[in-house]
C-alpha cells in the first residue's frame, strides 16, 4: 500500500514575509517622499533667494536711473556715468539685511547710457542691464512752451513750428483753502455801498453757498497772465491750440532761410528706419485742452525715404485728444495718438511771481522778479535801434551792456534791467547781439526789425529777453518779414503778427500767432547754452528704458 505525505505550508510564515515586503516598500516610498520633499524645499528656497536677488537688482537699477535724472537736473550738459556701487549696496542692504549690490553706468552715446546692476542675497547673485535714453523735457527744450493760456487757448493762429511744443493750459495757481480740489470765488453778496467789500455792519447780506454761516472770500490765486481775474485750467473741450491753414509742427529745418540757418548749429542726425536723418526730436505735449487740426495743418508728416530728414514727430502726449476737420488723422507720430500727458506735475510754467531760491548762492527770494531786480544792472535807455546813440554801462558785478550804433551791435553780459517798455530794432533794419546776457523789461517788449546773432547762436552769442507783460513781433504799421534768434520769455502774451522767422524758443502764458504763418525753429543746443537770468533755466529730465536684459 502506497503512503501519501501531505506537505502543508505555513500561512503564518507567508504573512510575515508579506509584511516585511510591505514595510520595505513603505520605507522606500517614505524615503523617496522625504527626499523629494527635501529637494523641493531646497529648490523653493533657492528660487526664493534668486527671486529676491533679482528684485533687489531691479531696485538698484531704478535707484541708479533716478540718481542720474537728479544729477542731470543739476548739471544738464553732463551725462552722470561711473560707479554707483556704494549707493546701490546701501539701498539693497536696507531692503534685505545682508544683501550686497553693485551698479555701473557707462555712456552709450549722447544722452544715452548703459546701466548694469547686481544684487547678491544669501549666496545667489542676479544681474540686469538696461539701455536708457535721457531727455530734457524742461521749458527751454521746446520751440514753444505755453503756460496757463488765455481766451480759452494756449496757441491761437497759424504758425509753422519746427521743434517740440509743450502746452500746460492748467490755469492760475491758487490756494485750495477748503480742500475741494478747485478754485472757489467769493460768495455773492449785496454791495449796498458799492465798495466791493462785504460789510455786514450796514445790512449787506450774502448767499452762504458753503453753509458755514459766515461770508467766505475768494480763495487766493496768482494772476500769472495779469488779466485781473482767475483763469481755470482748460477743459477737455477747450482748445489748447487751433491749427488750420498751413500751420504745422515739424521735426526738421525744411523751409528755414539760409541767412538764419547759417547762424545756428547744424541739426544732429539720428538713425531712423535704417537711415541717418536730421531730427529735432520733436514732441507734442498738451496737459489740458484739445488740439484742433483742420485744413492743410499737420503734426508731423509721413516719412519720405532718402531725403535726409525726419518728418514724423517722435511722440505725442495729449490728454484731451484731437478735434477739427482732420483730428488725429492729421498726426504723424512714432507713438501714435492715444497717449495722455506723461509728466504729471513735474513741469511748471516759470512765473515771475513764483518764489525762487538761487542755487548758486542759496538766497531765497519772494518772487523771481525780486531775484532779477536784485541781480541786474539798471539802464535808462528804452530804445535800441539804428540811430540810437552809442552807450555803455557796467556795474562791476558782471552785468554790462554796450550799444554800438556804427556796427548796430548790442554786447551783453549778465542781466540788464529796463524799468519800463523796450523797443528793439526798426522797420526794415537789422541789429545784432553778441556775448551772453539777458535784457529784463518791466513792461512790454516790441520788436520792430530783425535781431540776429553776431556770430553763432547760442554757442557763441546767446541773448535772452524777459518781459513782465508782453512781447510783440512786427505789430507796427508796415513791419513784416522779421528774422532773429534768441530766448524770448513773456509773463503774459507773445504776439507774432506777420510772416516772421525766428530761431530759438518762445515761452509765454499765451500765444497769438496771427494768420500769416510765422515760423519758429527750435535750436536744440539752447537748453544747455541759456543766457543768465532766464526763468525756468533748471532742466527737467525724463528717462526712457529702450532695452532690458537679464544677465
Amino acid at each position: 500500500m502506497s503512503t501519501f505525505r501531505i506537505i502543508r505550508t505555513s500561512k503564518r510564515g507567508n504573512a510575515v514575509l508579506a509584511g516585511i515586503i510591505v514595510m520595505m516598500m513603505v520605507s522606500m516610498f517614505g524615503l523617496a517622499y522625504i527626499t523629494f520633499t527635501s529637494t523641493n524645499l531646497m529648490r523653493a528656497e533657492r528660487d526664493e533667494r534668486r527671486t529676491t536677488a533679482f528684485y533687489l537688482a531691479e531696485s538698484g537699477m531704478e535707484y541708479v536711473i533716478s540718481k542720474m535724472v537728479d544729477a542731470l537736473t543739476l548739471n544738464p550738459g553732463t551725462l552722470p556715468t561711473g560707479s554707483y556701487t556704494s549707493e546701490v549696496n546701501t539701498v539693497v542692504n536696507s531692503l534685505r539685511s545682508g544683501a550686497t549690490g553693485t551698479g555701473v553706468a557707462s555712456s552709450a552715446g549722447s544722452m544715452t547710457a548703459t546701466v548694469v546692476t547686481s544684487a547678491t542675497y544669501r549666496g545667489i547673485t542676479e544681474r540686469v542691464r538696461v539701455r536708457v535714453i535721457f531727455k530734457n523735457v524742461g521749458v527751454w527744450n521746446n520751440a514753444i512752451f505755453a503756460g496757463i493760456g488765455q481766451s480759452g487757448r494756449g496757441i491761437n493762429g497759424n504758425v509753422d513750428i519746427r521743434g517740440s511744443v509743450h502746452i500746460l493750459g492748467e490755469g492760475d495757481p491758487y490756494s485750495d483753502t477748503n480742500g475741494n480740489g478747485h478754485w472757489d470765488p467769493a460768495e455773492p453778496f449785496t454791495d449796498l455801498n458799492g465798495n466791493g467789500v462785504f460789510d455786514p455792519g450796514i445790512g449787506e447780506t450774502f448767499t452762504d453757498t458753503d453753509g458755514n454761516g459766515v461770508w467766505t472770500s475768494a480763495e487766493p490765486y496768482q494772476d500769472n497772465n495779469l488779466n485781473g481775474q482767475y483763469d481755470p485750467p482748460l477743459t477737455a473741450t477747450e482748445l489748447a491750440t487751433d491749427m488750420g491753414g498751413n500751420a504745422n509742427i515739424g521735426n526738421n529745418y525744411n523751409g528755414i532761410p539760409a541767412g538764419l540757418s547759417s547762424k545756428i548749429p547744424v541739426l544732429p542726425t539720428v538713425l531712423y528706419k535704417g537711415e541717418n536723418v536730421q531730427s529735432l526730436n520733436a514732441e507734442l505735449r498738451v496737459k489740458h485742452g484739445k488740439v484742433n487740426i483742420s485744413g492743410s495743418a499737420v503734426v508731423g508728416s509721413a516719412q519720405i525715404a532718402g531725403n535726409g530728414v525726419k518728418e514724423t514727430v517722435d511722440c505725442c502726449y495729449v490728454t484731451n485728444g484731437y478735434g477739427g476737420t482732420k483730428g488725429a488723422s492729421g498726426v504723424n507720430s512714432d507713438n501714435g495718438t492715444t497717449h495722455g500727458y506723461d509728466l504729471g506735475d513735474r513741469v511748471k510754467f516759470p512765473g515771475l511771481f513764483d518764489p525762487y531760491k538761487d542755487p548758486a548762492t542759496g538766497i531765497e527770494y519772494a518772487t523771481y522778479e525780486n531775484y532779477l531786480d536784485s541781480n541786474s544792472l539798471v539802464i535808462t535807455e528804452s530804445i535800441i535801434k539804428s540811430g540810437t546813440p552809442s552807450f555803455s554801462h557796467s556795474d562791476g558785478s558782471g552785468n554790462s551792456i554796450a550799444w554800438d550804433d556804427i556796427t548796430k551791435t548790442i554786447t551783453l553780459s549778465g542781466i540788464v534791467r529796463i524799468d519800463g517798455n523796450l523797443d528793439m530794432s526798426s522797420k526794415g533794419s537789422t541789429i545784432y547781439f553778441s556775448g551772453r546776457g539777458t535784457i529784463f523789461s518791466k513792461g512790454t517788449v516790441k520788436v520792430h526789425g530783425s535781431v540776429m546773432p553776431k556770430t553763432m547762436f547760442p554757442t557763441t552769442d546767446s541773448m535772452g529777453c524777459v518781459a513782465k507783460y508782453d512781447i510783440e513781433f512786427a505789430t507796427g504799421s508796415g513791419e513784416s518779414q522779421l528774422s532773429g534768434a534768441g530766448a524770448w520769455y513773456a509773463q503774459r502774451k507773445m504776439v507774432s503778427a506777420k510772416q516772421n522767422q525766428f530761431a530759438g524758443t518762445y515761452v509765454a502764458d499765451y500765444f497769438d500767432m496771427g494768420t500769416n504763418v510765422p515760423s519758429i525753429f527750435q535750436v536744440p543746443t539752447l537748453a544747455s547754452n541759456l543766457p543768465p537770468g532766464m526763468p525756468g533755466q533748471q532742466g527737467v529730465f525724463s528717462a526712457q528704458v529702450v532695452s532690458w536684459r537679464h544677465l
